[in-house]
């Protein structure tokens, strides 16, 4: 079980690491709770704004 938990915390820390560095390289962001820019997204965040949460 805490191998199964541990790949999924990985995929989920890659996921995340991907979404960030594809925002710095095209020096945008992404508009968080208070609608402010930031190119720091968790990935939670992104799964909420397009409704898969």
């Amino acid at each position: 079980m805490a191998m199964l938990m541990g790949l999924c915390l990985m995929v989920y820390s890659l996921g995340q690491r991907e979404v960030r560095r594809q925002l710095n390289k095209a020096q945008t962001g992404i508009p968080n709770q208070l609608g402010k820019l930031t190119n720091r997204p968790t990935l939670r965040w992104i799964f909420q704004q397009v409704g898969w949460i």
